[in-house]
């Protein structure tokens, strides 16, 4: 069993008084109602959105006022190039804005006397993608807010430049590049109150990742330090190694978070969702994964513990206050396919239909070759290496989770289809386990209106057969072929404890937390973007194993021949290491630390020079000024 050294002691009262009521931020204190009039057809609900589509043109209407206001709205787009527009016409007041791809908000000014706002879209989302509704469809907009509060117009309008600058860069395959992140991966809390930790985190080993910014403190001030880091960004992303409801300030941050127009993701493992944690949730803009990975309280105690039922009950509550499904926070059921668990996923699914959860992320556990963890736990011997599934295993149960949670009327999000294309390149084995699905699991009755795809991947994998794949070549453009095959390293950028990422699947730190301007543009960053601009994996790519892009790259055997020996020289010698318990790891960095000092020396006589004068003992450090990259190696 591993062993693990407990840092902290929670003691829990759930008898806490719940927080005081929140006092409304100036733009929601304000807010004014807006009704949809003519161009705008009925509202619609599917999966976590309440939207109403827009046809070619569409009126807002709202009473007038003798003041200037500012309208906020939501608004997705199928188009993935810029190539859609909006414009915005109020009492003579003209404004014209890029839409960028799927849900993004924007801020509008209403000028005083204004009653109406008229909008009109340059082009319309082609019938081709959705066949079966006859209707013209250009745009989804969610309920707007009509609000008084200039500084949050501010603060949208601000975003919505920087992500349209941002989209434009990529587009022109730009490597240094003038906007800052639209997605910011934010660390909010490094202590976790599942003690020992779950079978399949490596919490030892994360925590010495952090080194000295292990205790590193997340708090309002930390927002402010960031500057236009956090405040042009559009999502945060908490992927912290720890519990954020045991935060002192999470209050705090999320009134900054709310204030600062952004969407918060985090994860929880559920078990101290409270009554009182659930008051501060609810209305919020929060999209909050709730890690379970179980159908049952025995398969759960095998990872974790014996809280599956308490953690149960606890989202009944939490989705009951919110109002049900679509509403904020919207709650995602997490489910992390391993030996353990597999045979649990029509459980799970069934219990997600059960709970009414908004989502079901089925998530794959990281092909991570150098992790050996080994616990016994309830009876059960958690084996990390022996857990891992085949790929061809995990699309067949993309395919049968996707069957069940059409059966079910359950919305899944399906992380091994990051990037698209999983259903185009193995097919077969995506139907197999579609087809695997009896008849005994019920059907719901449609809706009146079935929604259509967001994009053209999503297209494909709605039908999956060889006909419609080939049709899908065929359908008009979106824009979707300008895009680089991944593009995380120009919209995210990921701050955390343990140091900062280009993406969320990045294997190594390319620079320590507090270097993260330098990182955004650094050499290695740049050499990312400039090689998926060709169309090809960098090396970095290719060490991150958990990347589902570049997986499914190497199982369809698309990556250059090189690479792909590389992958698997690496995962040969991850189990070499760990078969000699790390000792050829040490070798191996001993012999490149030799190495690269003899490089240097035949490079640099300075650097011979001082080390001579070291050894004679003859003069000071200070004799021979080392750069900070340097003085850190030594």
């Amino acid at each position: 069993m591993r062993c693990y050294t407990p840092r902290v002691v929670v003691k829990l009262d759930m008898a806490l008084p719940a927080p005081p009521p929140r006092q409304p931020s100036p733009y929601l204190a304000t807010a004014e109602r807006v009704d949809f009039g003519h161009g705008f057809h009925d509202e619609e609900v599917h999966g976590l959105d309440r939207y109403r589509w827009m046809g070619s043109s569409g009126l807002l209407t709202f009473a007038p006022s003798d003041e200037t206001r500012f309208l906020e709205m939501w608004v997705l787009s199928e188009f993935q190039d810029l190539s859609q527009t909006l414009t915005c016409k109020s009492h003579g007041h003209i404004e014209r804005l890029s839409l960028v791809a799927g849900w993004a908000p924007f801020s509008l000014t209403v000028p005083a006397g204004a009653d109406r706002l008229e909008l009109e879209v340059n082009k319309i989302f082609p019938s081709a993608y959705h066949p079966a509704d006859v209707r013209v469809l250009s745009v989804r907009v969610r309920t707007p807010i009509l609000h008084r509060d200039p500084l949050r117009d501010r603060v949208i309008r601000r975003q919505h430049d920087n992500w349209v600058r941002n989209i434009r860069e990529m587009l022109d395959r730009r490597t240094s590049l003038e906007s800052t992140p639209v997605s910011l991966g934010i660390d909010l809390y490094g202590a976790c109150n599942v003690k020992p930790p779950c079978v399949y985190c490596e919490w030892d080993y994360s925590k010495a990742l952090e080194g000295r910014f292990v205790d590193a403190p997340f708090t309002p001030e930390t927002l402010r330090e960031w500057g236009s880091f956090f405040d042009n960004s559009v999502n945060l992303v908490n992927c912290s190694i720890g519990e954020p409801f045991m935060m002192k300030e999470f209050d705090d941050l999320l009134d900054a978070f709310g204030e600062g127009g952004k969407v918060l993701e985090m994860t929880t493992n559920g078990q101290i969702l409270t009554d009182r944690n659930i008051q501060k949730l609810l209305g919020r803009p929060i999209e909050l994964y709730v890690s379970l990975d179980a159908g049952t309280a025995a398969t759960y105690a095998r990872l974790r513990n014996d809280r599956f039922d308490a953690i149960v009950g606890n989202l009944r509550r939490l989705i009951g206050a919110k109002g049900g499904p679509g509403r904020l926070p919207h709650v995602h059921l997490v489910f992390m396919p391993m030996r353990a668990n597999v045979h649990e996923i029509d459980a799970f699914v069934r219990l997600c239909a059960d709970l009414r959860v908004d989502r079901l992320v089925l998530r794959p556990l990281n092909d991570s070759p150098a992790v050996d963890l080994d616990w016994k736990r309830s009876g059960y011997r958690f084996q990390y290496q022996k857990e891992l599934l085949p790929f061809d295993e995990l699309v067949r149960v993309s395919g049968r989770a996707a069957e069940l949670c059409r059966r079910l009327g359950v919305e899944l999000a399906d992380q091994m289809d990051f990037g698209g294309a999983m259903g185009e390149q193995f097919t077969a084995l995506f139907e197999e386990g579609r087809a695997s699905v009896g008849g005994d699991v019920a059907v719901p009755e449609p809706s009146p209106l079935q929604p259509t795809a967001d994009a053209r991947e999503a297209h494909a994998a709605d039908t999956l057969d060889s006909e419609t794949i080939a049709a899908v070549d065929t359908l008009p453009s979106l824009g979707h072929e300008r895009k680089p095959p991944c593009t995380e390293p120009w919209k995210s950028l990921y701050v955390l404890r343990r140091g900062v990422f280009p993406c969320c699947y990045g294997g190594t730190p390319v620079a320590e937390m507090d270097e993260y301007r330098e990182a955004w543009n650094s050499p290695l960053v740049q050499q990312i973007r400039a090689h998926l601009s060709k169309g090809r994996f960098h090396s970095y790519c290719v060490k991150s194993s958990a990347c589902p892009i570049v997986r499914k790259s190497l199982e369809a055997r698309s990556l250059p021949r090189r690479q792909i020996a590389r992958i698997y020289i690496r995962r040969w010698w991850a189990h070499f290491d760990h078969l000699t318990y790390g000792y050829a790891g040490q070798v191996q960095r001993g012999i490149y630390w030799v190495g690269s000092r003899l490089a240097r020396s035949t490079i640099d006589p300075k650097y011979v020079a001082h080390h001579v004068r070291r050894l004679l003992g003859a003069a000071e450090l200070g004799a021979y000024p080392l750069d900070r990259k340097s003085s850190k190696r030594r």
